[in-house]
């Protein structure tokens, strides 16, 4: 199998060790999902706590997407000379250790300074476990990307379903700490079972290849996707068709629902079909369920629950993607597959930054339904282009 190490004929050590890093690097996605989760919850208060303008605070959310994105860029070289295992437990700890402080800060300068910490330690983090997950992968010789990513997306439910239960009964800074305590607490106990991978790809700066600069295009496609819905789903479905405020947010609601049930059902499609076939059917499915959102709009007075199905379809078509580009790069065959995996979390981060913005541009020119017929053409490229960036078999 293209990029994998044949799990048959291995010593029964070798295979213990994979399988149980298999459950640590688990952990370390259900942690960097959870930790997002909380803090989802906690920047309304933070807003009326500080008096923050709209502005002011999308100022200091960037400075958190500044922070993430340079962290980035500057990963690949950390993880080939350190390798991701200690990368991963270092960031854990700052990443969880940082959740807490938002809530105490006492103005806007030490606001964004935190904000930036914390980005740059989940960023660095995301692709550290990523690097791991593939290194775990290959060892392992099936796929588990997509699961692990499932996992994430489980981790960042729980934050916010832990953020909304327990700021109620105390205040935002004990609520934060207590999750992150135990969230360490569980991480403490698995981290040791990181496989080591010091030597993967050295430690300079290591230029992407066009091989994984298409992947990283790929990626910022498909996060553009996730981050335009995040942000407009809900807009379209109160503004455009007509929906109550009570039912416009379940439209991202079922959207992140239909995600993390194609991760957890990805890895046995990608092992019996392969990384490329699951990847082109995933585009189509976006598209047609996009073209549905659409139609929701085109039929008289607006059909929210066929957009809604649409943005259910669209999840599940989107949900594998980026599992499956992230495998492939970390099974490069250029003997650095941190610095690859790095480039392609970078160009996918920035989809996520550039996504929504440019909806909201193109929304202004003509309308968010010219808007979402522009991610549905993303959606098709990416499925144009998944038998050039991944191999049949990915794993």
């Amino acid at each position: 199998m293209t990029g994998a190490e044949d799990i048959r004929g291995m010593p029964d050590r070798v295979v213990e060790q994979a399988s149980a890093a298999r459950w640590a690097t688990v952990a370390a996605f259900f942690l960097n999902g959870t930790v997002f989760g909380v803090w989802a919850t906690q920047i309304p208060l933070l807003k009326n706590r500080l008096d923050l303008s709209p502005a002011v605070l999308g100022a200091a959310l960037l400075c958190l997407a500044v922070g993430a994105l340079t962290a980035m860029i500057a990963s690949g070289p950390l993880l080939g000379r350190l390798g991701s295992a200690p990368v991963i437990r270092v960031t854990a700890l700052l990443f969880a250790g940082l959740l807490p402080l938002p809530a105490l800060v006492p103005d806007v300068v030490t606001l964004c300074i935190v904000l930036a910490l914390f980005g740059a330690s989940g960023g660095t983090m995301d692709v550290a476990m990523n690097a791991q997950g593939a290194l775990v992968e290959r060892r392992i010789g099936r796929p588990i990307m997509s699961s692990l990513h499932g996992m994430w997306s489980l981790g960042g439910l729980a934050g916010a379903g832990l953020g909304g239960l327990l700021l109620p009964l105390m205040p935002a800074a004990a609520q934060a700490g207590l999750v992150s305590a135990g969230l360490l607490v569980l991480f403490l106990v698995m981290q040791g079972r990181l496989l080591p991978d010091r030597n993967a790809g050295g430690g300079g700066l290591v230029l992407p290849d066009r091989k994984t600069l298409l992947l990283g295009l790929l990626a910022a496609m498909a996060f553009m996707g996730e981050g335009a819905i995040l942000d407009w789903s809900a807009i379209h479905l109160r503004d455009d068709l007509g929906a109550p405020a009570s039912i416009a947010g379940m439209g991202f609601g079922v959207f992140s629902a239909a995600m993390a049930i194609g991760r957890f059902s990805g890895d046995r499609l990608r092992h019996r079909f392969g990384g490329a076939t699951l990847m082109r059917a995933g585009g189509l499915l976006a598209t047609a369920g996009l073209g549905l959102v659409l139609a929701g709009g085109i039929v008289a007075g607006g059909v929210p629950v066929l957009a809604m199905v649409g943005f259910g379809l669209t999840g599940i078509g989107l949900s594998n993607i980026v599992p499956v580009l992230f495998s492939t790069a970390g099974a490069v065959d250029s003997g650095h597959p941190d610095h690859a995996v790095a480039a392609v979390s970078t160009m996918g981060y920035a989809g996520v930054l550039a996504g929504p913005p440019l909806v909201g541009f193109i929304a202004e020119a003509t309308s968010l339904a010219t808007a979402f017929a522009m991610i549905a053409l993303l959606a098709l490229g990416m499925a144009a282009a998944a038998a050039r960036a991944v191999p049949r078999q990915a794993v």
